[in-house]
């Protein structure tokens, strides 16, 4: 029995849904440290009695995580109880990674990994000599990193960020048999276009963004819809438009698939203008393309989009980009056979797969 112990700053519906599967193998312990996430922005944690995993919440946002004596209390006390010690490579983090990596020194048994990007993130773009070199300090320090895709892997090995041997991957996921319970791959209807936005209302969605192409595509294809899910800090832009707009329909905060699956089957594609990660996963594992706009701080996620096959990363000028997008609504063989292409990235993208692999991960050699 290998027992793992995962520090979750915010442990949000995905990673719970996920981290239940992986808790859920005979080979497995797993326990989650939390603390209470990003506060109003847009994340929704699920409180459910029938987690496989043991849970312990401390009071204390993500931002502040790496800073707690709490959580440096709890490590003190119970890190010689674990195999592995899962804790987030993020400058937010870089005491708390400290004092436990000087800790995890004295212990015989228990190792330290990681699961992220293949460089820190920042918003300034002058920070970017500092991002590597803290990015290779992370690295340097923990016994394995496992990126959230292949290509993240190959980025950090041919960057000379890391040593092959301590690199690992596995495609990043969200509960696809959660998903299997109340859908069945079907086409999109033809009679009605709808866009479908998924994700946290925050500024680096590009919500206002949105709304401007809906507008644009609109005047081509009368009927069209545009269906919302999320909450957060734009939620009063939203609650505005759809105030204004009837076609526009704002559902909040959806975190079941039983809600979601409907939405998703009625939806012709999910547009997110702006950052994308996970929402691509729930896109293709309902067969439907994903499109947003390119950027360069997209998550890793972003590998499985294949531009002009299962979706579109949209690089052109705003007038080029809404033709595209019209087009593609209003060419039905186009569309389905784009949502096809989306349906067979879903079935690759299996949290049954993740499981497997990030089990492997941590187990073999």
């Amino acid at each position: 029995m290998t027992k793992i112990l995962w520090l979750s700053p915010a442990l949000n519906h995905y990673k719970a849904r996920f981290l239940n599967h992986l808790a859920n193998d005979a080979e497995i312990q797993l326990h989650i440290l939390s603390g209470t996430g990003r506060n109003k922005m847009g994340d929704h944690e699920i409180d459910d009695q029938d987690w496989k995993f043991s849970h312990d919440r401390i009071d204390v946002p993500k931002s502040k995580f790496g800073f707690s004596k709490d959580v440096k209390l709890f490590l003190k006390n119970e890190a010689h109880l674990f195999d592995w010690i899962m804790i987030p490579a993020e400058k937010k983090n870089l005491p708390l990674f400290v004092f436990l990596t000087n800790h995890c020194k004295k212990l015989k048994n228990t190792n330290i990994f990681s699961y992220n990007h293949p460089v820190l993130k920042t918003k300034n773009k002058n920070l970017k000599v500092l991002d590597l070199w803290l990015s290779k300090f992370f690295f340097k320090k923990l016994d394995r990193v496992v990126f959230y895709t292949k290509e993240s892997m190959k980025l950090a090995i041919n960057e000379n960020l890391i040593a092959a041997k301590k690199a690992f991957w596995v495609n990043n996921t969200i509960d696809t048999i959660e998903v299997d319970k109340f859908y069945n791959f079907v086409a999109p209807p033809e009679d009605t276009k709808r866009l479908l936005f998924i994700g946290r209302l925050i500024d680096s969605k590009q919500v206002p963004e949105l709304f401007k192409y809906y507008n644009e595509i609109k005047k081509n294809i009368v009927d069209l819809k545009l269906e919302i899910i999320g909450d957060g800090p734009m939620s009063e832009v939203v609650e505005r438009a759809s105030g204004d707009d009837e076609n526009i329909i704002w559902h909040k905060s959806l975190v079941d698939e039983e809600k979601i699956a409907p939405i998703m089957s009625r939806s012709s594609l999910v547009f997110v203008p702006g950052h994308s990660g996970l929402s691509i996963n729930h896109a293709f594992v309902y067969g439907r393309p994903y499109v947003t706009l390119d950027a360069d701080k997209h998550g890793p996620e972003i590998n499985y989009l294949i531009d002009g096959e299962n979706g579109y990363i949209l690089k052109g000028s705003f007038e080029s980009n809404t033709q595209k997008l019209s087009d593609l609504l209003t060419d039905n063989n186009r569309l389905n056979s784009f949502c096809q292409n989306a349906n067979t990235k879903g079935k690759e993208l299996s949290v049954e797969k993740w499981v497997a692999q990030t089990k492997g991960n941590l187990l073999d050699g």
